[in-house]
């Protein structure tokens, strides 16, 4: 846990994540409590980022929420074991992860017992997370992604998406949960701007093709109560972990 002084003088506990020179532009992590936008176009690490951020809490000890829409819990939990391993952690601390698997029903496939069955209505989502959220309070959760909520709310207006998001990073803070929410950049653009116009941060992953090889960038477009650098940061991306290259 890190303290920082917020406007007045008050303390204000933030949040690692896991990416200590990252950490350290952002006065330590993100505020407890905050929602945060991970934006980019697929395949610019955001996934990667968002579990490095939920290992960093299993091995805190706090609790972790983890939705997946786009990848299996099979393949969820792997990657995580893989990252606490590799940080000198037990991957066994993955057993304590809340994993609301909203995968299985694209196959057919009986969800998990923290899972919902019938995640095309996203109020099912919602009250699994409160009941969740509301039993262990103070973590971190991760959506990956929401594009994917998105994308199975078949009928769903736009203002009603948004207006179910709200209620849930709302109450998701009340219950002291600092969240981080995959978006793809390059789909639904016009549901986009209304759903980070509510979040309390951005982080924007960009890529650059030179030489036939792609560079990965990172910015800070925004994040309330923090002083930060909002230029782009290359970073080199591994299995298990980010390196900022500064």
């Amino acid at each position: 846990m890190f303290l920082s002084l917020c406007s007045g003088g008050d303390r204000m506990e933030r949040v690692p994540l896991g990416i200590d020179k990252l950490d350290k532009l952002i006065e330590g992590g993100i505020p407890r409590g905050f929602s945060v936008a991970l934006l980019g176009v697929p395949g610019t690490y955001k996934s990667l980022f968002s579990r490095i951020f939920a290992s960093e809490g299993l091995m805190r000890g706090e609790p972790v929420i983890y939705v997946t829409y786009d990848r299996s819990p099979e393949m969820v939990r792997e990657a995580l074991r893989g990252i606490i391993a590799a940080r000198g952690g037990s991957p066994d601390l993955v057993e304590k992860l809340h994993l609301v698997d909203c995968w299985s029903w694209r196959i057919r496939r009986a969800a998990e017992e923290e899972g919902v069955s019938n995640p095309v209505d996203f109020q099912n989502v919602y009250k699994r997370l409160r009941e969740i959220s509301s039993s262990e309070k103070n973590g971190r959760l991760v959506l990956d992604s929401l594009t994917g909520v998105i994308s199975v709310s078949h009928g769903e207006t736009q203002r009603e998406i948004s207006e179910v998001f709200k209620v849930l990073k709302a109450m998701l803070k009340q219950n002291g949960y600092t969240q981080l929410y995959i978006l793809y950049s390059n789909v639904y653009k016009k549901m986009i701007g209304p759903l980070l116009y509510s979040m309390d941060g951005i982080f924007r992953f960009r890529r650059k093709l030179e030489d036939n090889r792609y560079r990965y960038y990172i910015s800070v477009d925004r994040l309330f109560l923090t002083e930060h650098p909002s230029e782009l940061i290359e970073f080199v991306p591994s299995k298990n972990d980010i390196k900022l290259l500064i």
